[in-house]
């Protein structure tokens, strides 16, 4: 062996361009190794493909591939094709023939690869990443020609099995630090040095012009661009030889972090690869400047004429000096983890049986790693059986794969604070960073976790067994879940670990099914306990996801973590492991009615939804399960689905899908489910936004009402339709009409058909007669519904005290509002409602009043005001007689009533009627009314009117 040959030049004492020579051709020699050492991992063809990647972009030929048009971009600079590659490209075609052109000018300066090529981390599957430097100067349809031609051979190559991705650099704009956004194989605006000191280290020329930086010493780094000038000013070396990329002395804390961060992003999918170069983003914090960077201990390396190629690998020297670095801070559990981290990224089995001669060398040069961490047999085999890894080995090396992660972030957080840094990075790239780092690893109620992201190749289970916990001994009262594998016989419980528990088995089959842990080839068993659960619901359920949901999730596209995440997919399973019928079946009870519901169901108007899971996949592929059991499930089901609706803004609505699988009605629960949902998100939801809907559900001899306030669901249940209506009464903010469920109100149709002809801009007065009482039904201006019954004689003496009220409330408004005001505009409009040809069909016919036959009615007014303790009494005046409190008391309305009665001469029983009525402003106290609605001026027009009719019936009597 020779003694090796140091070189340290000293560019200030003078240049000797003979020296420049032999550092150039130390770093060609080592770039032709790994030139070569690419070549040999790949197949022939692709061998081919590579060499030809430089003619490509040398000529603009029709035949070859890449060809976009002859104004395209091209020549590389100082590249002359051999004869074999010409006959290469004769292979395309036959007329090709090649023409030197010396003094066109290039456009292409270099090409380069990157990344593992031509490392020991290189293997079959690994893709080629290449920087496309052009010349400055492109405008903007020359750029575009090129990224074309880059395009379409990233195409050809890709139809011959070789993935190729093109990035088009420009060295001065790379040097002013101009980089673009994060993308899948970017670091966007994260890092610019360590991309750098990445490339520097890994970079293999292919063609064109080869780094400037070779030929700066390690020691005069810090005046990299001084020397710079030096050589290529003075001529010292050719300036169309070199391409510059900047020097590599310095790189600012700052960046550590916005580097780590996108790490930690890529560390997500592909944990094993990150945490290595997270682990060199925390050691040069730590140890830059006062140590070299990788980049700079290679370039020593090389002057000081170590050019074995073995220890100049890249990812080699990587180890190594995370190594030293672990070793230092006594962290072993940290270095096994790279240690396992750096063997599973080479790829290499040991185990495998391999010829010692024609062993590869990067098999000798991981043999010879693994000889020194003196790991056993058994180690070995795990990792080369990696494919064949379980559940709990995959959650165990999750753990420590999440341990790092979140180590990393949290040195990394600390190191910003501590050196008050704000990182090279966007904000919105952190927050898209941040968002998918929260989507991932946050743990939250209901969430599933997804524990294989690429850890293992496959989790699947050949054999999985889901026991009831009441099936346990000694835990017969027990409600939950519990799942095992590979377990043979249910005797075997003892003996074998719980793999998840779970209160809800949905979830677990969720877990196994987005986990890849079960699959149409899993043998599957299962011990129901006290449950009523069937093999024939658990098959059912997984096919379910099979067809309505993909395994694996594909990736979340980069644009969904600019915003809020919003709901994807809802998918409901009904009655698990229940069987709503049970009861009845057991005692042989049976239908007793023709009503169909399922939420209320035959004579006893039951509720066959018992129990509902909710499997609910957002924008940001964050998978959760909701079990609703205890309680009215489905409403507290329908609120969380409705709030979860409030996120989806301006995006398409979710797809919502139900499935129900137990014993008895099981298609029609369905069913009935889906409509119900579907039809309240239609009432509510529109392009305008959420509408101001009241929504009334019947179910299990109940009246819910679904309603929105402040872009919240308000859902409230009442017992009866007494408390219902009394419900209906109540003032609204606005117009809100009222919806009602297509199942509800069957008992009342007439009330259906009210709610159904109320609209907006008027006060509707509906009334039906029945012999010698009428049903009043009167919707106000904001949908507030006010009903009642009163004796019946005519039309026009139930309706005209009516009208005439309803006329002096709207001119009494009026004269508080400007002329433009919503009140101005209403319109009163009287309906009877007739009895049509089927038993409960109704229809609604619009009657024009006479109006002049007032003067047969008594003028009685109301007018009302508190008093000191603020309580409200009020004063009446008939036919402008007035009858105070104040003189009165307690005698007033007897007064009223003996007033009235001695004006009828024949002493007539009808009903004595309110003409008009006032009412102080600030009747209600509640913030969000201006003015008082009409429904308010009924309910006390009702309850004074009700006092006065008692007190004529006293008379009469």
């Amino acid at each position: 062996m020779g003694l090796k040959k140091v070189i340290q030049p000293d560019y200030r004492e003078g240049v000797d361009r003979k020296l420049l020579n032999i550092i150039r051709d130390r770093f060609l020699l080592i770039n032709q190794r790994r030139l070569e050492r690419t070549q040999q991992a790949l197949p022939l063809r692709h061998q081919a493909t590579l060499d030809l990647l430089p003619l490509f972009f040398q000529v603009n030929h029709p035949l070859l591939p890449g060809y976009v048009s002859r104004d395209t971009p091209r020549s590389v600079a100082n590249y002359v094709p051999d004869k074999l590659i010409l006959r290469a490209a004769q292979g395309f075609s036959k007329t090709f023939k090649y023409k030197a052109e010396k003094r066109l000018r290039p456009d292409i300066l270099s090409l380069f690869m990157m990344g593992s090529i031509g490392t020991i981390a290189q293997s079959e599957g690994s893709d080629i990443d290449i920087w496309l430097c052009h010349r400055s100067g492109l405008n903007k349809n020359e750029f575009a020609l090129l990224r074309r031609k880059a395009d379409l051979i990233t195409e050809w190559a890709d139809e011959l099995g070789l993935e190729i991705h093109f990035f088009l650099m420009d060295a001065n704009h790379f040097r002013q630090r101009q980089l673009g956004g994060v993308d899948k194989e970017s670091s966007g605006s994260a890092q610019h040095f360590l991309l750098l000191d990445e490339f520097y280290r890994t970079s293999v020329l292919l063609a064109g012009c080869y780094p400037l930086w070779w030929l700066i010493p390690v020691c005069d780094e810090n005046e990299y661009d001084k020397f710079a000038e030096l050589l290529t000013q003075k001529r010292f070396i050719r300036e169309t030889d070199v391409i510059d990329f900047g020097g590599l002395a310095h790189i600012p804390k700052e960046e550590f972090v916005g580097a780590g961060m996108w790490q930690l992003y890529k560390g997500i999918d592909a944990p094993y690869k990150s945490v290595i170069k997270l682990l060199l983003t925390e050691l040069y914090a730590q140890e830059l400047p006062d140590k070299l960077n990788l980049s700079l201990e290679y370039k020593q390396a090389i002057y000081n004429d170590e050019l074995d190629a073995d220890d100049l690998d890249p990812y080699v020297m990587l180890y190594r000096r995370l190594e030293r670095y672990l070793k230092s801070r006594d962290e072993q559990e940290r270095l096994e983890l790279i240690r396992r981290s750096f063997y599973l990224k080479v790829g290499n089995n040991l185990t495998r049986n391999s010829a010692t001669k024609n062993a590869s060398w990067q098999r000798n040069v991981m043999a010879r790693l693994v000889k020194d961490w003196q790991w056993p047999e058994a180690l070995l085999k795990t990792l080369d059986h990696r494919n064949t890894w379980g559940v709990p080995q995959v959650i165990k090396e999750r753990k420590a794969v999440v341990s790092e992660l979140t180590h990393s972030y949290r040195f990394l957080s600390q190191f910003a604070r501590t050196h008050h840094l704000k990182a090279h990075i966007n904000a919105d790239d952190m927050a898209i960073l941040g968002r998918k780092l929260y989507a991932v690893f946050q743990r939250k109620a209901g969430k599933v976790e997804l524990i294989n992201s690429g850890i293992a190749p496959t989790l699947h289970e050949d054999h999985l067994a889901f026991h009831h916990q009441s099936s346990q001994p000694l835990s017969a009262d027990a409600n939950g879940w519990l799942l095992y594998r590979e377990l043979d016989s249910a005797a075997d419980v003892a003996f074998h670990p719980v793999l998840k528990r779970s209160t809800s088995i949905v979830e677990l089959i969720a877990w196994c099914y987005f986990n890849g842990i079960v699959s149409k080839g899993t043998r599957l068993s299962l011990v129901s306990g006290k449950s009523t659960m069937t093999m024939f619901e658990l098959q059912n359920i997984i096919n379910t996801f099979n067809q309505l949901t993909p395994y694996p999730l594909p990736p979340v596209p980069q644009v969904q973590f600019r915003q809020n995440h919003f709901p994807l997919h809802t998918l409901l399973f009904v009655n698990v492991g229940v069987d709503p019928m049970a009861e009845h079946s057991a005692r042989g009870v049976h239908k007793l009615s023709d009503r169909n519901d399922s939420l209320g169901y035959s004579a006893f108007r039951e509720n066959l939804v018992t129990t509902l899971d909710q499997i609910s996949l957002n924008s940001w592929h964050e998978l959760s399960v909701q079990r609703y059991e205890l309680g009215d499930t489905l409403i507290q089901c329908l609120k969380h689905y409705l709030a979860s609706l409030v996120e989806v803004g301006d995006h398409p609505m979710p797809r919502f899908d139900v499935r129900c699988f137990c014993p008895n009605r099981a298609v029609a629960i369905a069913k009935r489910v889906k409509i119900l949902f579907t039809d309240v998100v239609d009432a509510f939801f529109s392009a305008k936004g959420i509408l101001p809907v009241r929504y009334i559900i019947e179910m299990d001899h109940r009246f819910f009402v679904v309603q929105f306030v402040n872009q919240q669901p308000r859902l409230t249940g009442y017992d009866n339709l007494a408390l219902l209506m009394r419900y209906l009464e109540q003032p609204q903010s606005s117009y809100a009409p009222i919806v009602v469920d297509r199942y509800a109100l069957l008992d009342q149709p007439k009330l259906k058909l009210v709610f159904e002809k109320s609209r907006s801009g008027t006060i509707q007065v509906f009334f039906y007669v029945r012999k010698t009482e009428a049903d009043l039904y009167i919707v106000d201006e904001y949908g507030s519904l006010f009903s009642y019954s009163t004796p019946y004689h005519s039309h026009q003496s139930l309706l005209i005290p009516l009208y005439r009220f309803l006329t002096s409330i709207l001119e009494r408004r009026q004269m508080h509002q400007s002329i433009d005001a919503f009140f101005a505009d209403l319109v009163l409009e009287f309906c009877e409602i007739k009895a049509g040809k089927g038993e409960r069909e109704y229809r609604v016919e619009k009657k024009q009043l006479f109006t002049d036959a007032t003067a047969f009615f008594v003028d009685v007014q109301a007018i009302g005001n508190y008093d000191g303790v603020g309580e409200l009494l009020f004063d009446i005046y008939c036919d402008e007689q007035e009858f105070s409190v104040l003189e009165y008391g307690d005698q007033l309305i007897p007064a009223v009533a003996h007033y009235i009665h001695s004006k009828r001469t024949l002493g007539e029983p009808y009903p004595c009627y309110l003409t008009d009525l006032g009412l102080p402003q600030r009747l209600d106290q509640g913030d969000y009314q201006v003015g008082l609605q009409t429904v308010q001026y009924l309910q006390y027009k009702k309850a004074l009117e009700d006092k006065l009719n008692e007190a004529l019936q006293l008379l009469a009597g």
